[in-house]
């Protein structure tokens, strides 16, 4: 069928669950939830800097959000959607992770992109040990660049 062992097949879905928690944490706020999805040295690439180390992530994302509410609407919520992703492994501890994403806010479709995630398998926990997002595409309302 796809050429995977039943291992692969395993840890495919472990990633993908590993994914999901990171995106609904990294949603809500939940900082520890959010830097708990990296390994320890684990980094985050932004576009405006890189940041190293759980430690470093956690600290980051206890901060204000980035998507900026303006002051003349409701409040709204920021929601990742995950859509396909193409998971490649280079051995049994290491897989890298293209996923693409779209994200909607209260204005309806905000912006989308993907990630390159290279993920290590500790234990029996796959734990993002780099992130990569890119944005493609902003909707002239985003409030991301608002």
């Amino acid at each position: 069928m796809t050429g995977l062992t039943d291992d692969q097949v395993r840890w495919s879905e472990a990633i993908r669950q590993r994914l999901s928690a990171c995106t609904q944490a990294g949603d809500a706020r939940k900082a520890e939830a959010y830097a708990a999805c990296f390994t320890e040295d684990g980094v985050l690439e932004l576009e405006n800097g890189t940041l190293a180390g759980r430690a470093e992530i956690l600290d980051w994302m206890k901060q204000p959000s980035v998507f900026q509410q303006n002051a003349s609407t409701t409040p709204g919520f920021v929601s990742h959607h995950l859509t396909t992703s193409h998971i490649a492994f280079s051995g049994q501890n290491a897989a890298t992770v293209r996923t693409y994403w779209l994200v909607t806010t209260a204005t309806g479709l905000d912006h989308n992109g993907f990630y390159v995630d290279t993920l290590r398998r500790e234990g029996e926990d796959w734990l993002i040990a780099h992130r990569r997002p890119r944005t493609l595409w902003f909707a002239p309302t985003s409030v991301l660049r608002s």
